[in-house]
């Protein structure tokens, strides 16, 4: 999350600028037809600026989801190095069998660093496929969740893309 310098051969010195959130906003994880969605609602910024065009995020959105077995190979340069990837317990091991993806339907896959996500776009109205609600709060930078939870203090990092949209 922290900002790096670094030099490239062919480059010279370069600068990786630090991590800041792009959007907050509330979230559910949920079976349909045989498969896991992850469905969310943006609250902040109040309305998508050029940062969350830029990641594709839209006001609301549906995705159908599931996670990557860190046992099955990858085509090259796809995904992390197998040294990178979770080391899930035998219990949601089993839930992949011999397939390289397995649904989402066990959060707990979450909770392990490395997990490897696969995100394929459903729809932008969540309620109308999945026949669930998210409502939106009246949410603002100085109380929002994603800062505490990622451990940053105010003035830390920009936060123009939060709260406004902006890249900058």
């Amino acid at each position: 999350m922290e900002g790096a310098v670094y030099e490239t051969r062919t480059r010279g010195v370069r600068v990786q600028p630090p991590a800041r959130p792009a959007g907050e906003g509330r979230y559910a994880i949920v079976e349909h037809d045989g498969h896991t969605h992850l469905a969310y609602v943006l609250e902040l910024p109040r309305g998508p600026g050029p940062a969350q065009e830029a990641f594709g995020i839209r006001p609301e959105a549906s995705y159908v989801v599931a996670v990557r077995n860190p046992d099955a190979e990858a085509p090259p340069g796809v995904g992390l190095q197998s040294e990178q990837r979770a080391d899930f317990p035998p219990e949601l091991r089993e839930r992949f069998g011999r397939r390289r993806f397995a649904p989402l339907d066990d959060p707990r896959f979450l909770d392990h660093e490395g997990a490897e996500l696969v995100l394929v776009g459903a729809a932008e109205d969540v309620e109308s496929e999945l026949g669930i609600r998210l409502d939106r709060e009246d949410e603002r930078p100085q109380t929002a969740d994603i800062l505490r939870q990622l451990r940053i203090r105010p003035g830390e990092l920009p936060t123009e893309p939060l709260e406004r949209g902006e890249l900058r």
